[in-house]
């Protein structure tokens, strides 16, 4: 078994776990955007109407999105050989990384 097949081997067990992370990770960084965006469109509303936008939004939005992204990518993952799981999992941590770093400083 080479280096790269007993990493992957370690990191696979917690793929759900990796998965799970990117998303809500991502849902972090864009969720000012997405909030903008829906204060856009809700504006014009009655206050009652507003709030409930919002906590359905955070709530049931994020919330779900969660649940139905994070089997996504799980599944995704686990179809990867072993190069190219370390691979993408590096990647995309460190991508996110670049992501938080320079939407957040801006």
């Amino acid at each position: 078994m080479t280096l790269i097949q007993t990493l992957a081997s370690h990191v696979r067990p917690h793929t759900d776990d990796i998965a799970l992370a990117l998303i809500a990770t991502l849902l972090v960084i864009f969720g000012d955007t997405i909030n903008d965006l829906v204060r856009k469109l809700v504006r014009p509303q009655p206050m009652w109407i507003r709030v409930g936008v919002f906590i359905a939004l955070c709530t049931f939005g994020y919330g779900a999105l969660s649940v139905w992204l994070t089997p996504v990518l799980d599944s995704y993952l686990r179809t990867l050989s072993a190069g190219m799981f370390l691979s993408v999992v590096i990647g995309s941590f460190v991508a996110v990384g670049f992501m938080a770093e320079r939407y957040h400083s801006r």
